[in-house]
């Protein structure tokens, strides 16, 4: 942070720390644990697993943009004539900050957000929604850029942005295995289907969109491939069960304590980035109505679009609403969602950005 507008934050900079110690520690540990099993299974090393994190990152660090949006987002380079005002903002906060102009993407959808992200050595990037172009006026727009710049000046953006790529890909590093057995659902429901069958598969959303059963399907076609295809489907259910029940409690017991520190990690950076854009712009009521307006608009984001950017939604400004069939109403439900939440609520926000207009005022 030496060298920008930004002040320090020394504490900010302890959790950082603590979130790459974690990091490296989860990477390690799960490649060790996963070492062990192809020791047992093939009687290979274990020890060569350990260089799985490393070939995992220099992969991300290679094929990604410097961005790590996800790629089904519809994103695009800001114009320079149509995007006029987005530049000027950024330019003249970059100016008041010292900072060169990180690179800029629009997230074509219509509902308002905005995230900074960074890979170690590329560019760092904020990605906006044309939403937001659209629904801010002038101070409520300052105020979000200049949140994403204090993420990108704290280097938090760095370190949330390798963290959750690297801890996702090992979380879901089972999943490289089930997935070939998983892929078969979709065939094999096509095939019952062909045979007058309505069969629906545990996969099924609008990427494998079904057709309808075939009708008139002779009597003996139906019952020489029927069979094969519930012997089949029910083989590679008891393979995809076996196969669970050995990969997935690994990827649990490291995966959830790495959420909780990092959602720790994620609640105190937004704290630190409102407080530094208010002391930017010297505008807390502008962010404070920022905030108070995107998190009104949560709820309005399309279901597949937040599909699409649930993998990044701890670094987004705001946080994305939860789905409905996520949201537990229990005691241990609630006290799982404050732990792992990657936001601090609302009111969280507001109190410390109402004190310091107070501060301003005087």
């Amino acid at each position: 942070m030496a060298g920008t507008g930004f002040p320090p934050d020394t504490r900010l900079t302890y959790r950082i720390a603590e979130t790459w110690l974690l990091v490296l520690l989860l990477a390690f540990g799960y490649a060790t644990l996963l070492g062990l099993l192809v020791q047992w299974l093939a009687g290979w090393p274990w020890w060569l697993a350990l260089f799985a994190p490393l070939v995992g990152g220099a992969l991300v660090y290679a094929i990604e943009g410097g961005t790590v949006l996800p790629r089904r987002l519809p994103t695009a380079d800001p114009d320079p004539v149509a995007d006029q005002r987005l530049f000027a903002a950024v330019d003249r906060l970059c100016a008041l900050a010292a900072m060169d102009r990180p690179k800029l993407k629009v997230i074509d959808v219509a509902w308002p957000n905005a995230i900074a992200l960074r890979l170690p050595g590329r560019k760092p990037t904020i990605a906006v929604t044309r939403g937001l172009l659209d629904r801010s006026d002038d101070e409520r727009l300052d105020a979000v850029l200049a949140h994403e710049l204090a993420h990108i000046a704290h280097r938090d953006a760095a370190a949330m942005t390798v963290a959750l790529a690297l801890s996702t890909s090992l979380a879901l590093a089972p999943m490289a295995v089930l997935a070939p057995v998983m892929a078969l659902e979709v065939p094999l429901c096509r095939a019952a289907r062909w045979c007058g069958r309505l069969w629906k598969p545990a996969t099924e959303d609008d990427d494998f969109p079904m057709q309808p059963a075939r009708p008139g399907v002779p009597v003996v076609l139906a019952a020489v491939v029927v069979p094969l295809l519930v012997l089949a489907r029910t083989v590679a259910f008891l393979l995809l069960l076996g196969l669970g029940l050995v990969l997935l409690p690994p990827m649990l017991i490291l995966a959830l304590p790495a959420a909780g520190i990092i959602a720790r990690l994620g609640r105190y950076r937004e704290l630190a980035a409102d407080r530094g854009a208010a002391e930017l712009t010297g505008q807390p009521a502008a962010l404070a109505a920022a905030l108070t307006a995107l998190e009104a608009g949560g709820p309005a984001i399309p279901a597949k679009d937040l599909r699409e950017l649930r993998t990044m939604a701890s670094m987004t400004i705001v946080a994305l609403p939860k789905d409905a069939k996520d949201a537990g109403t229990d005691a241990f439900s609630r006290l799982l969602d404050r732990m792992m939440a990657s936001h601090p609520p609302l009111a969280a926000r507001l109190e410390p950005l109402a004190e310091l207009s107070r501060e301003l005022g005087r």
